[in-house]
């Protein structure tokens, strides 16, 4: 009866010993191949976010533009600023004693 439970407990042992490793080899070789898949799916996304960006800066560049306004006939206007006459935006520059309306209310 014992020999019987020893080789029952050993064949369970040894197969134990065999088929773990085994099972553990095929989920990582499962997850290599996700792996893999997912990289190729990024590499193809990666290609198509250059594509995109030239495509994009080709399409807006400075000298595109010019063709275009050329071809709808727009005139490209000179715009010179001049430092000195910069104002502040939102603050007075000078106190004054005006009293300010806004939409005809007043202080």
């Amino acid at each position: 009866m014992k020999r019987n439970t020893i080789f029952t407990l050993m064949y369970i042992g040894v197969f134990l010993l065999v088929s773990v490793p085994l099972f553990l080899n095929i989920k990582i070789n499962e997850l290599s191949n996700s792996i893999t898949d997912l990289n190729t799916e990024i590499l193809i996304l990666n290609r198509e976010k250059a594509f995109l960006t030239i495509n994009h800066s080709e399409t807006f560049s400075i000298s595109n533009i010019e063709e275009l306004s050329k071809l709808n006939s727009y005139i490209r206007l000179n715009v010179s600023q001049k430092i000195n006459e910069l104002e502040v935006p939102y603050k007075f520059n000078e106190i004054s004693t005006e009293k300010i309306s806004i939409l005809g209310f007043s202080k």
